[in-house]
């Protein structure tokens, strides 16, 4: 399963949108129709992943936590209880619970980007408190992955 690219989009009314076409195959390749929501933990923005990837995830974080421990409990219940189940309608939108869409300060015009495993759901416009900008230039790509891969 490979989500790669950037599209753009717009919320109706209902806050659905159209699951861009190219991912919409992706997950029918898999044969997948159920997806798992939740705000990033370190972007302001929202990632999608297909049930199968979420259930991957989700039991990775658990492996490495101890049931015994309350801290370890709270970032387990914090993971799992912001995550919301969603599913392609017969038109290939999804709705997002405006909450979900308060969170990131999506109001109406959304960028997916594909991220190989999931689907990140951004603002098209940054709020103007927002610190630093999630995408960056393309010289500061070069330099980055230069460096990176030099190491």
């Amino acid at each position: 399963m490979s989500f790669i690219g950037q599209m753009s989009a717009k919320l109706d009314v209902k806050n659905r949108v159209f699951f861009p076409a190219g991912f919409r195959r992706v997950l029918q390749e898999v044969n997948e129709k159920r997806l798992v929501v939740r705000k990033d933990i370190f972007e302001n923005c929202l990632v999608v992943y297909p049930e199968n990837q979420w259930r991957i995830e989700v039991e990775n974080v658990r492996s490495r936590l101890s049931r015994f421990d309350a801290t370890q409990q709270k970032v387990y219940r914090k993971l799992v209880s912001e995550a919301q189940e969603i599913s392609l309608d017969s038109s290939g939108r999804i709705l997002l619970s405006r909450n979900m869409l308060d969170k990131v300060g999506i109001d109406q015009d959304v960028i997916f980007v594909g991220m190989e495993q999931t689907v990140e759901i951004w603002a098209a416009t940054l709020n103007a408190e927002e610190k630093c900008e999630p995408f960056m230039t393309d010289k500061e790509f070069a330099d980055s992955i230069k460096k990176l891969m030099s190491e």
